[in-house]
């Protein structure tokens, strides 16, 4: 599954987002959001909730998994999200990047952007469901899409932090799809 075009492109993308990319972004997004009308950002700002991320892209299709007694499915699910977050969680306290204008989190402190957790678990999400529901590969794409660009219309993020976040995804699905990770746990 691990796919070094994908690789490749993301690295380029995230490095691309460090050195110029990420400014013209953040530009192109701040001209946006004053010609649009404020339901847009309430619109964002609904895709871009934890809990709503959490329920759509991983306790649902975990909870249809698990009933349909596909435990397999579910395990990997499990595991291949909870890695890519905690992955993610781990990068932003080794690179401590800071967030576009210093932007609060809802704990009411500055935290690190890179790379976003938000877009890791949910492209985490949307690599395993494609492989276990192919018919859902476009919507739960979509959706994780949707995500990561409400991380940026609402300037929590960088573009090369959603690239970042991208790339711990598939490496974490990678790892967890092509591995044996799973017969610890009896599978």
């Amino acid at each position: 599954m691990l796919n070094w075009w994908l690789i490749a492109i993301l690295v380029a993308l995230a490095l691309a987002g460090f050195f110029s990319l990420d400014h013209f972004f953040l530009q192109k997004i701040r001209r946006v959001r004053k010609i649009l009308p404020p339901g847009v950002e309430k619109f964002f700002r609904f895709f871009s909730l934890t809990p709503f991320v959490f329920a759509a892209l991983f306790f649902v299709p975990f909870i249809f998994l698990f009933f349909q007694k596909d435990f397999y499915s579910a395990g990997i699910l499990f595991i291949g999200c909870l890695l890519a977050t905690g992955l993610a969680f781990i990068g932003k306290y080794f690179f401590k990047r800071v967030r576009p204008f210093g932007h609060q989190t809802y704990l009411g402190k500055v935290d690190s952007a890179f790379p976003s957790a938000h877009t890791a678990g949910s492209f985490a999400a949307a690599f395993l469901l494609a492989i276990f529901s192919p018919p859902l590969a476009v919507p739960v794409f979509a959706f994780a899409a949707l995500v990561a660009f409400s991380r940026m219309y609402l300037e929590l993020h960088f573009f090369s932090d959603v690239a970042g976040g991208i790339l711990v995804a598939h490496l974490m699905t990678a790892l967890v799809v092509d591995s044996d990770l799973l017969t610890i746990f009896g599978f």
